[in-house]
């Protein structure tokens, strides 16, 4: 990300509000009633999350980057 251009780094912030946009629609899950299956569909949600984590700290880089350019 260190080579990236202004224009690529904008676009990469743009795709990667577009992927949290899309995984924030799919976090939301209305839990069974049964308490085993609870915890398979929370379980099923940690990857997600944690994909979602990822994409907030490489969109924090790249923000951070693109105020690089504007000094």
């Amino acid at each position: 990300m260190q080579n990236m251009s202004k224009e690529q780094l904008e676009k990469r912030r743009d795709e990667i509000l577009a992927e949290l946009d899309g995984l924030s629609d799919d976090l939301r899950i209305q839990l069974d009633t049964d308490e085993e299956e609870q915890a398979i569909e929370i379980e099923n949600q940690e990857v997600p999350v944690t994909f979602e984590e990822n994409l907030r700290k490489e969109l924090a880089d790249v923000e951070e980057r693109l105020l690089e350019f504007e000094q």
